[in-house]
C-alpha cells in the first residue's frame, strides 16, 4: 500500500476527550493495579497535532482513515474528522466489513488489510461535517465511558461493567487476570473493553470492600482476588 503510516495510540472507548493532559492523568490512574506507568507523555492529543504538522509539511492529496463500527474506532473516526475539519485534503476511509464478526482493525491480518485497501471510499463534505459535529456531542455528553448502541456512540455509567467483574469472582482465590478475562469475554465485538479499563474498575471494587486481593496490587498478573465475605 502506498503512503506514510501515522498512528494514534489510544483507546477512545473510555476517558475524557476534551483535554489531552487530563486524559493522560486519567490513563495513568487506570494503571493502578495493572502495571508500571512507563510512558513519557503529558498530552494525549500531541499525536493529532503531529498529524497536522505532517500534513502541512508533506502536503499529501488525501489522508486515509482505517476504522470499524465499534465504540473506540467510531469515536476515532468522528474525532479525526473534527481535527481535520479545516483541512483541504481529501479524507478517505477503509471500513472494516464486520460480516465475520470482526469489527476492529486489529483483528485483521496485514494481508487482509492490504486487500481491504481497495475498498477505500472518500467521505463527502457533508459526511465529514456531520462526523465532526457528532464528535462534539460525544466529547461533551458521553462522560468517561462510551458504548456503541444501534449505530451511535452513547455515554453510560462508569460502573457499567462492575457486575460482570463481580460475577467473574468467586469466594475462593482466583488469579486477577482470569477475572478480567472473563468480563472481557462478555463485552462483545462492538464494545470490547480493554484489560486496562476493567482492571481500573477492579481496583474500585477492591477499594469498596466488595472484592479482596491477596497482597500488593502492583501488576495484574501478580495477585489473586476473591469475593469479600458477607
Amino acid at each position: 500500500m502506498p503512503g506514510t503510516v501515522l498512528s494514534i495510540p489510544d483507546d477512545l472507548s473510555h476517558g475524557p476527550l476534551d483535554d489531552g493532559c487530563a486524559r493522560v492523568d486519567y490513563m495513568r490512574a487506570c494503571f493502578r493495579g495493572y502495571d508500571d506507568w512507563l510512558f513519557d507523555v503529558t498530552d494525549a492529543f500531541a499525536p493529532w497535532r503531529e498529524v497536522i504538522e505532517w500534513l502541512d509539511e508533506d502536503k499529501p492529496g488525501a489522508i486515509l482513515i482505517w476504522s470499524g463500527e465499534n465504540v473506540s474506532e467510531a469515536t476515532f473516526l468522528a474525532m479525526a474528522c473534527w481535527w481535520l475539519a479545516e483541512r483541504a485534503e481529501r479524507v478517505l476511509r477503509v471500513a472494516m466489513p464486520g460480516n465475520d464478526g470482526r469489527h476492529h482493525v486489529a483483528t485483521h491480518t496485514p494481508a487482509e488489510l492490504a486487500d481491504l485497501f481497495a475498498s477505500r471510499r472518500e467521505l463527502t463534505d457533508i459526511e465529514r461535517a456531520d462526523l465532526a459535529e457528532d464528535f462534539l456531542r460525544i466529547r461533551g455528553d458521553t462522560g468517561l465511558l462510551r458504548r456503541w448502541e444501534d449505530g451511535r456512540i452513547i455515554g453510560v455509567a462508569i460502573d457499567r461493567y462492575d457486575p460482570w467483574l463481580m460475577d467473574a469472582c468467586a469466594p475462593i482465590w482466583m488469579p486477577a487476570p482470569r477475572v478480567i478475562g472473563t468480563a472481557m469475554g462478555r463485552c462483545g465485538e462492538r464494545n470490547a473493553m480493554s484489560d486496562l479499563f476493567l482492571t481500573s474498575r477492579l481496583q474500585v471494587l477492591i477499594d469498596s470492600g466488595r472484592i479482596e486481593a491477596d497482597g500488593p496490587k502492583h501488576r495484574l498478573r501478580e495477585y489473586a482476588v476473591r469475593l469479600a465475605a458477607a
